[in-house]
């Protein structure tokens, strides 16, 4: 039996989100016996792990909580504590939001040449940007409103009578997701605080035109290579509002704003999962990741919006109504990304060994 440690939290404004994910993952895992255990990163860069992480009320005082450090030696990977060893053979990745999802934590186990379960840098890191997502997304000829971005340091200089966007518009710091600091404008003015906003969490925020009369829908896919399962589709919103964080996040049966399963025109059923099929297969995708989309209800027309890397709780609420458990999800995920770590694996990362021995530094080239 593969020993695997669930690694989430971290400097992210979504920390409490990853919470939420690891503990559900890891009840769900405890239920068929596997060896699986918590390490919690927090805030400032410090890995956790004890008895007192399945509690969530202990993560404000991390009372008891004891300090892990990751090592690998003799091919052996282990994380120590007080003393103690603990051996594993695979880290599962739970984090959600910048500076965890985008590759930041997958990385460190990367130098470590600790085995990780979580798709490559290159994918995770762009899909964790708004702006370069939206960019992509437009060269393959998929649907976009009407864009810009503006970066930190033009906001004093922007000529702000140049912007070819219509109002309302939407404010959004790229590289976070979960509707933080997020802002709808409706003028010169509010568009500059909704800037300032954004630009307390990122450098660059990205400007949309927002749609008022929509429907906002969400589809996963899990898969790799040739093998994939498309999720339920599922809608969040049907106003002209933006959906908050705990909207977001209330996965309850009594929460009106999320229907699974809603009535949709087939033909734009039809393209929401073409859409998610064709970059999931053109961008060589792995894992789980949802594509969330908007409908504009005058036009007719239907956007991708973004595309999450690693949802809340696994979108496990997506699979449900297609007779995959909970606890079958994850052991698919885990499975999926057991094969992408193999492959990664079996790489070549070194290339002329003993090349510098032989080179004179003194006869280089300036």
């Amino acid at each position: 039996m593969k020993r695997i440690v669930l690694v989430y939290g971290g400097s992210s404004t979504e920390s409490e989100i990853s919470i939420l994910t690891a503990l559900k993952t890891y009840k769900e895992l405890m239920k068929v016996n596997k060896n699986v255990s918590l390490v919690y990163l927090d805030h400032d860069g410090n890995f956790y792990t004890g008895k007192e992480l399945v509690n969530l009320e202990s993560y404000s005082l991390k009372k008891n909580f004891k300090i892990v450090n990751f090592k690998k030696k003799n091919n052996k990977s282990y994380y120590t504590y007080h003393f103690k060893k603990v051996y594993f053979d695979l880290v599962l990745i739970l984090g959600h939001g910048k500076n965890v999802e985008d590759g930041t934590l997958s990385s460190y186990f990367e130098i470590l040449k600790i085995p990780y379960l979580y798709d490559d840098l290159s994918n995770v890191s762009l899909f964790q940007d708004k702006i370069k997502t939206k960019l992509l997304l437009k060269n393959f000829g998929i649907n976009q409103t009407k864009f810009t971005y503006l970066h930190k340091h033009q906001y004093e200089n922007y000529d702000y009578d140049k912007l070819e966007l219509n109002y309302p518009l939407i404010t959004k710091p790229s590289r976070l997701g979960s509707s933080i600091g997020i802002k709808k404008v409706n003028n010169l003015k509010e568009l500059k605080e909704g800037l300032i906003r954004g630009f307390m969490y990122d450098e660059t925020v990205l400007i949309e035109e927002f749609i008022d009369n929509k429907i906002e829908y969400n589809i996963a896919i899990l898969g790799y290579q040739d093998k994939i399962i498309v999720s339920d589709i599922e809608e969040v919103n049907q106003n002209n509002q933006v959906l908050s964080f705990y909207d977001k996040y209330d996965y309850s049966k009594g929460n009106e704003k999320r229907i699974i399963k809603p009535k949709i025109v087939s033909s734009i059923k039809d393209e929401m999962i073409e859409t998610s099929r064709f970059v999931f297969n053109e961008c060589n995708l792995c894992g789980l990741y949802r594509f969330d989309f908007i409908f504009d209800i005058e036009s007719n027309k239907l956007y991708l919006n973004e595309i999450n890397t690693l949802p809340g709780s696994l979108a496990y609420y997506l699979f449900e109504s297609k007779g995959i458990k909970m606890v079958d999800l994850i052991l698919m995920y885990i499975d999926i990304l057991s094969l992408k770590n193999k492959n990664r694996s079996h790489l070549l990362t070194t290339f002329q060994e003993g090349f510098v021995s032989n080179v004179d530094l003194d006869k280089l080239k300036k």
